[in-house]
């Protein structure tokens, strides 16, 4: 794991390709269950963006913080947060996105997430 954070770390120093870019983002969700706050969740994020020819390939890393009802700013669940992904187009009419997001929690068990969408346009 320490590898692979240190590649993305290394990548993102590198600009390669002039539409390559560095970022900063931050991610907030509120959940509610019939109309009643339930959690919050917020992270941080720090990633990058590289374009090979149709391919726009990306990866975040982060850390950030679960908070249910009734909970304070910093006494949340807190975790760290990668994501990979790309997506592409193919013949002006399909396309294709695919992303890996995993949740490292400090306590109990981690969340991963692998997403595949498809759009054909008509």
């Amino acid at each position: 794991m320490k590898k692979f954070l240190l590649i993305i770390l290394v990548s993102l120093i590198n600009n390669a390709y002039a539409s390559d870019y560095n970022y900063v983002a931050s991610d907030h969700e509120l959940k509610f269950k019939d109309g009643t706050y339930e959690q919050t969740k917020q992270r941080i994020i720090i990633g990058r963006n590289i374009t090979f020819d149709s391919y726009q390939a990306f990866g975040e890393i982060g850390f950030g913080e679960d908070i249910t009802e009734g909970q304070s700013i910093g006494s949340g669940s807190d975790y760290d947060y990668y994501k990979i992904g790309f997506e592409t187009k193919y013949f002006d009419t399909l396309d294709f996105s695919m992303h890996f997001e995993s949740k490292l929690n400090s306590s109990g068990k981690d969340n991963n997430e692998l997403q595949i969408k498809t759009k054909y346009k008509f």
